[in-house]
């Protein structure tokens, strides 16, 4: 079952480990770092896994910057460089998903463990996973 915090809820996916994150809304800091913190404890054991980030439905952000330093500093908690590469596929259509992408890839841009591919349609993504999950497609659904 996903575990939502408005305006961010994750779902885990097995057979193989999909970490599937969705930002939807109006997007503040505050509440990525509370959902962080509902996230970081099995987080830990998933370091490693491919992760997909699905931006698609975000309307709006809004960047508290001092935060967003302690969210990513958080963030190499939870994903340490011993654990080796892990994908961050990124799911964002032009406008303010794609801005919120941008916002998020920066930091780790040039960085050996963590590789981000960025995607501006939901086909782009699944090519970059390497395929279209049905369980995963199911889910993008019913959430729309």
């Amino acid at each position: 079952m996903g575990h939502v915090i408005m305006p961010v809820e994750f779902e885990i996916f097995t057979d193989p480990t999909l970490v599937y994150i969705r930002y939807h809304g109006h997007v503040k800091t505050a509440e990525i770092m509370e959902a962080l913190t509902q996230f970081a404890p099995r987080g830990a054991a998933l370091a490693g896994q491919t992760h997909f980030f699905d931006f698609s439905k975000i309307t709006s952000y809004e960047v508290d910057y001092p935060l967003f330093f302690k969210f990513m500093a958080k963030l190499l908690d939870i994903y340490p460089p011993e654990v080796g590469q892990q994908l961050n596929v990124f799911y964002a259509p032009p406008g303010p998903p794609e801005e919120m992408a941008e916002m998020a890839r920066n930091p780790w841009e040039g960085s050996s463990k963590i590789l981000i591919r960025t995607a501006q349609t939901q086909e782009q993504a699944f090519d970059i996973l390497g395929w279209p999950r049905p369980d995963v497609v199911a889910h993008m659904a019913a959430l729309s």
